[in-house]
């Protein structure tokens, strides 16, 4: 059975890529803080292992690459899809909140992929969620958007360096999806969004098409060429 890692597969977008990766007989390593929901997963798929690990923490990378290591190892599939955003001035926030931010969203994925890049073997695939926001100004999600145009700029450059691996990476772009993340935010709750299970269909598509980039819905990729014209949003 292929091994995946799914990082915030405690809930929304990671969560359900978890189940549907569980479904298609994948073994799945999933990376989160809520160990209730976590293992709650665990206790409905035999094939579902969970590490509960903050991001933010840098020396918890190295606990990760111990775990696959030991039993994940080959990876066929790490999806660096963790991530969190918050309503908040950048000149209003404190040190530690622009660190953990910047930590979670940006850093974390590329210390995963240069840690576990020894374990993925030739035709593995690297999935990276960034969101279709970057395309235009989040006014009231300033660090966040920072932080995905940043993960967005390294995964171009990551893609031709993974190339040369024979690994593929996927630039996931979803829009508004209804999940947890904007009342974490602190934003009203995105109940007219797509549903979870529609980004991760799309990433199982993406991943067994080899596909570079996706957007969710599909139509939005019209933001790469018209998203620096439109007002800012949120």
């Amino acid at each position: 059975m292929p091994n995946a890692l799914v990082t915030g597969a405690s809930s929304g977008i990671g969560r359900a890529l978890a189940v549907r990766l569980l479904d298609k007989g994948y073994t799945v390593l999933g990376i989160g803080r809520n160990e209730e929901q976590l293992k709650e997963l665990a206790s409905k798929y035999t094939g579902f292992t969970y590490m509960v690990a903050d991001l933010s923490n840098p020396e918890n990378i190295e606990k990760i690459k111990n775990k696959v290591a030991s039993s994940f190892s080959p990876l066929d599939l790490l999806v660096n899809n963790a991530g969190y955003g918050q309503k908040k001035k950048i000149t209003e926030m404190a040190q530690q909140e622009i660190t953990s931010m910047v930590n979670v969203n940006f850093v974390a994925p590329l210390l995963l992929i240069n840690s576990l890049l020894p374990y993925m073997p030739q035709g593995s695939t690297v999935v990276n969620v960034v969101t279709a926001g970057i395309f235009v100004l989040m006014r009231q999600l300033p660090l966040y958007g920072a932080t995905k145009i940043a993960l967005h700029y390294a995964s171009k450059a990551l893609r031709n360096e993974l190339r040369q691996k024979g690994i593929n990476l996927v630039q996931v772009y979803p829009g508004l999806i209804n999940t947890n993340f904007h009342p974490r935010a602190g934003l009203p709750e995105a109940t007219r969004g797509e549903p979870p299970e529609k980004v991760a269909d799309a990433i199982i598509r993406a991943i067994e098409k080899k596909k570079k980039e996706v957007f969710v819905p599909g139509y939005l990729a019209i933001l790469k060429i018209f998203g620096p014209q439109l007002p800012e949003v949120f």
